[in-house]
């Protein structure tokens, strides 16, 4: 396959060095870009096509793109650690009802500026728990929100794309092997091998016709043959077995005559 480039961009909280280095380690020769970008930018650089393929969370406005949902993730209230709402088993979103929610604006996203107020007790930011994780902190605590709907990662990637790597890095994601046929680099040797079989079984071979032919006839000469064989075989055996037999009875037969000459002269004697 041929070398290129491939960028790759993902939003806070979503780990993707996992993948990327076993496709740098398939694909050396590859010049591979991964950057962190915002929510809302991350749509417009893929429509600009300066982003081949990206990590998104859903809801999102998918016209134009290809979209692969991957994995859900729980979302967590994150508050000060000595918060009243800390002393409950199980929080609920309900619970957060008198609560001052923290959230960033229209062109911002969840940083560390937004954590260090809720770290100063301001109010509750409610957050996938992977940005928790990110931007965590001692003062800090994230809790689970037990009926909140899970936020969804996912795969996007512009429709008219023509970057032959997209694929390939989605395989990678998916587990696929370095082995598979839905590699490019091995489908292309497959293929190629595959033709190279053909080519060499549709390839007519000179005279083999004749020669199976003479083949054939020399097959059932052979035959005739050996039955000629197994019958003049037979009937010697059936020769050999009616001498047995003549020479059989004649010694029997003389057998007796003697026994009779044998009585004759006992009667002479007397």
């Amino acid at each position: 396959m041929a070398q290129g480039t491939f960028t790759i961009a993902f939003p806070l909280g979503v780990t993707v060095g996992k993948w990327t280095r076993v496709f740098e380690e398939r694909h050396p020769d590859v010049e591979l870009a991964v950057i962190r970008e915002r929510p809302d930018e991350l749509r417009v650089r893929l429509d600009l096509g300066e982003v081949d393929l990206a990590f998104v969370r859903l809801p999102l406005d998918v016209d134009g793109l290809h979209v692969i949902p991957l994995y859900a993730e729980n979302i967590v209230a994150a508050m000060h650690h000595e918060h009243v709402l800390t002393l409950e088993k199980k929080l609920h979103v309900a619970d957060l009802g008198d609560e001052t929610i923290i959230a960033p604006g229209v062109d911002e996203e969840w940083d560390e500026p937004l954590m260090r107020r809720v770290a100063a007790g301001e109010g509750i930011g409610v957050v996938p728990q992977s940005i928790a994780k990110a931007l965590r902190r001692r003062d800090v605590v994230a809790l689970r929100l037990e009926d909140a709907d899970p936020a969804e990662v996912a795969l996007a990637w512009p429709r008219a794309s023509e970057n032959a790597w997209v694929d390939e890095f989605i395989g990678i994601v998916r587990g696929r092997t370095a082995h598979s046929s839905r590699n490019p680099d091995v489908a292309a040797a497959e293929a190629a091998e595959a033709d190279a079989r053909q080519r060499s079984v549709a390839k007519p071979r000179v005279g083999a016709g004749a020669g199976g032919a003479g083949k054939s006839g020399a097959g059932k000469a052979g035959v005739s043959k050996a039955a000629a064989g197994k019958a003049a075989a037979g009937k010697a055996a059936a020769g050999k077995a009616a001498a047995g037999k003549g020479r059989g009875g004649s010694a029997r037969s003389g057998s007796k005559s003697s026994h009779g000459g044998r009585g004759a002269s006992r009667k002479g004697r007397r």
